[in-house]
């Protein structure tokens, strides 16, 4: 993959021993998830503030009927210069939880300033939790500061995806001023097993290193976070999804620490992206749980 980012990933990093200490105040949505006598996973609490809005939990998973679908939704149009949004999810015990979003979200023009947007996920003994939000959209002069913090305990397995789109309306040579991203996993204890972090700005982006432009316009990573499955094996199914050459440049991996493993990848566009995530989705649940999942309405 075409070098254009500086990038950590170890398990030693100093970092806050504790995510919620570094939770923003400003824009917050809080969904806490809890198991009835069924087995049916169900939102327990909520909590949100502007921008933010949800709806009831939806139950439309055929091979996991009970698992919670939830769709994050926002009343601003996207993500403005200032904004500091924070979002909290916990799975306890045994449920099952897929968050998503209704649509991309956009990062608009920042003259001043920058927008940051952290999530922080905890998962229980035997949660299941996926976090797959759509695209983040990037336009010209965008600052986005981005982090995503997992705690989880052994049995708790994770799907994530995070993934962000350059692009300009305008069809000029103007592009986003620079995006921050951080990935955090921490296992029970509040240890740290994973770090992630990396920080370009568009020219890196659409120049790097190589010689001629950058064909791409989606970078992504997913991750498979889990300590109940045989890694090689996992990487091994990941890696037989398709992925058109001339659309998906991907490199796939173990985790440190024996955490799971990831799928680091490059999209000509947002509809070979979607395509190729949806196909890592499905591997990955299937891999799991030994079902692939229904497809999401969006």
């Amino acid at each position: 993959m075409p070098d254009t980012m500086e990038q950590v990933i170890s398990g030693v990093d100093e970092i806050s021993d504790n995510a919620t200490d570094r939770i923003l105040s400003d824009s917050r949505l809080d969904l806490s998830f809890q198991c009835d006598p069924q087995g049916r996973s169900y939102l327990a609490k909520q909590y949100y503030t502007f921008p933010f809005h949800i709806c009831r939990a939806q139950y439309m998973d055929k091979a996991l009927p009970g698992m919670a679908t939830m769709y994050m939704q926002s009343c601003s149009g996207g993500i403005f210069k200032g904004d500091r949004l924070s979002t909290t999810i916990h799975a306890a015990e045994n449920t099952q939880v897929h968050v998503t979003t209704q649509a991309s979200t956009i990062i608009h023009r920042m003259e001043a300033d920058f927008a940051h947007q952290e999530i922080v996920i905890s998962g229980e003994n035997g949660a299941l939790v996926e976090y797959l939000p759509d695209c983040t959209i990037l336009f010209p002069e965008a600052k986005l500061k981005s982090s995503v913090d997992v705690t989880r305990h052994p049995n708790c397995d994770v799907i994530l995806c995070d993934s962000f789109l350059a692009h300009n309306p305008n069809n000029t040579a103007e592009t986003f001023s620079w995006f921050e991203n951080e990935l955090v996993i921490r296992n029970s204890d509040g240890q740290v097993d994973i770090i992630d972090r990396f920080r370009v700005t568009g020219e890196q982006f659409f120049d790097g290193e190589a010689a001629g432009s950058n064909p791409y316009m989606v970078h992504g990573t997913f991750a498979l976070i889990t300590s109940s499955k045989d890694i090689d094996e996992l990487c091994a199914t990941l890696r037989l999804c398709p992925a058109p050459s001339d659309e998906i440049y991907a490199g796939i991996s173990d985790l440190p620490n024996n955490a799971g493993c990831w799928v680091r990848f490059l999209a000509t566009d947002g509809v070979a992206s979607k395509k190729y995530i949806q196909t890592l989705w499905s591997a990955a649940r299937e891999a799991l749980t030994g079902c692939a999942p229904t497809n999401r309405r969006k």
